[in-house]
This record gives C-alpha cells, sequence and structure tokens, in this order.
C-alpha cells in the first residue's frame, strides 16, 4: 500500500494509507435518509430537549453546510441554538477553514456567551477537535461523526480527491480568500497539523461516533482513546449527517452534559 502524509491534503497531519475499503456501501446512504424521516428520534420522541445551547456543525470533505441541513433543522427542533459553520465549502487550506471557523464559533460564544458545543462530519470533526486544542474556552463540547482520530486507512479515491483539490487551489498568500469584510491569506503553514498534535483538553467533553460499515475510512482510526466517548451505529460514511443512529446518539451525548453550565471564559 502507498503510504500518503496529510489527510487534508498538507504534510504535516494525519498520516494515512490507502486501504481496501468497502465505498459501494456508500450508494445506500439515502436508506439511512429514509430510516432517519420515518424514526421517533426524528420527531423527538422521548429525547430529553435541548436546553438553548449553541451547537455549530461542521461539514465534512468536499461538503458545504447544505449539507448539515437535516440535522440542522432537527436540532433546532429539539430544543437547541444550531448554527452553521459559513466555511463555505470544506475544501480549501485547512488554516484557513479552521481560522474561518474559530471565529465562527467566537462570534457565537460571544454573542449568547455561552462556549459552543462543535459537531462535525468527517474532515469537519478533524476541525473540530483542532479548534477545540487552539481555544478550549470557547467550545464546551466536541461530537464527531466518522472522523479520523488516529492514523489510519482511507479509500483510493477520497485520497485522489484530496490531492486534486490541493492541486487545483492556489495558495492563500497567493490568492487571499475574502471572508465576509476582510481577507485570510498565509502559507497553509499546517497549524491544523500542530493543534492535532497537542493534547485534547480535559475539560472539553469530547466523543467520537463511528460505524463499522463505514467505506471511507477505517472505522478504528475513528475510535478515542480514553477518557474519550466512542459510540458505534450503523450507518454509511456520507449517511451519518442524516441517519437515525447518529441522530439518537447525538441527543444523548448532548444530554449528557445538559446539566454542566457552559459560560463562557472571561
Amino acid at each position: 500500500m502507498k503510504t500518503e502524509r496529510g489527510i487534508a491534503g498538507l504534510d504535516c497531519e494525519l498520516p494515512v494509507t490507502e486501504g481496501k475499503l468497502d465505498l459501494w456501501r456508500e450508494l445506500f446512504w439515502p436508506v439511512d435518509w429514509l430510516q432517519l424521516r420515518t424514526s421517533s428520534v426524528y420527531r423527538g420522541t422521548g429525547l430529553v430537549l435541548g436546553d438553548g445551547r449553541p451547537v455549530v456543525l461542521v461539514p465534512g470533505f468536499l461538503a458545504s453546510d447544505a449539507s448539515m441541513f437535516e440535522m440542522h433543522r432537527w436540532l433546532k427542533r429539539v430544543g437547541y441554538d444550531a448554527r452553521m459553520s459559513r466555511i463555505g465549502r470544506n475544501a480549501d487550506c485547512p488554516d484557513v477553514i479552521l481560522e474561518i471557523l474559530e471565529e465562527r464559533v467566537a462570534a457565537v460564544a460571544e454573542e449568547t456567551g455561552r462556549s459552543v458545543t462543535l459537531i462535525g462530519h468527517s474532515l469537519g470533526g478533524i476541525m473540530a477537535r483542532a479548534l477545540a486544542v487552539k481555544r478550549p474556552e470557547i467550545v464546551s463540547q466536541v461530537i464527531t461523526l466518522g472522523s479520523p482520530v488516529r492514523p489510519g486507512e482511507v479509500h483510493p479515491l477520497v485520497l485522489s480527491l484530496i490531492r486534486a483539490a490541493a492541486r487545483a487551489r492556489p495558495l492563500p498568500e497567493d490568492s487571499p480568500r475574502a471572508h465576509e469584510d476582510h481577507y485570510h491569506c498565509g502559507t497553509c503553514s499546517c497549524a491544523l497539523g500542530e493543534a492535532l498534535d497537542q493534547p485534547f483538553p480535559a475539560d472539553v467533553p469530547h466523543a467520537s461516533i463511528y460505524s463499522k460499515s463505514d467505506g471511507v475510512i477505517d472505522w478504528r482510526s475513528a475510535v478515542n482513546d480514553a477518557p474519550g466517548v466512542n459510540v458505534v451505529v450503523n450507518s454509511t460514511h456520507v449517511g451519518m449527517t442524516v441517519s437515525s443512529e447518529v441522530y439518537e446518539a447525538v441527543a444523548d451525548l448532548l444530554a449528557s452534559a445538559s446539566e454542566i453550565n457552559y459560560p463562557m471564559a472571561a
């Protein structure tokens, strides 16, 4: 197997290898959505309702906030102050994406006066973990969906898409990225990788939701070390954003933290 460095296209990030994963399983992600729409958890039946806590949703590689629309709507319906990430399509220099996400989460924390729960899918979960390391005072909880947290195997097609996306985009220093009323530039110096190399903050609860039916990543790479929580579900990788089992797990994880008051640190 050929070893690649950089799950998001940079040499300093998590090492991954091309693995013989069952990518064909991902064709069945619409089944996850259909099961969600007919489930009691989608209607909120039997769930502990939310306490209005702010939650920011972070999409996966090549995806935009649209991929989190169903979960966003559901979270608002069951009592959480759900927000989109506003990072655009998650296919740019990871350092730029992380900076934009940091601005967004900091703004939500300032607006609400509370630190923020992050729910990230795939690469979005890696971004969420990195932000918690970088700015633990504005992050109250991290929940990742099918996100690698250790070296492991990734389907070769996914690695090809990562390399293609990296080749297609100019560096931020050559073409600064417009964002609201300002620009992001730099050299893609791997702040994301540096953050991931640091210990995860002990006072920020983190949980990994993973599936042994994942056709994109080796599920073993998504398993947290203690004291992190791990929840296994039956879902495709793509379908984790629309899976009834994932939603039930997210509801339980959010409720388990509901008794903790998360004011924004001064």
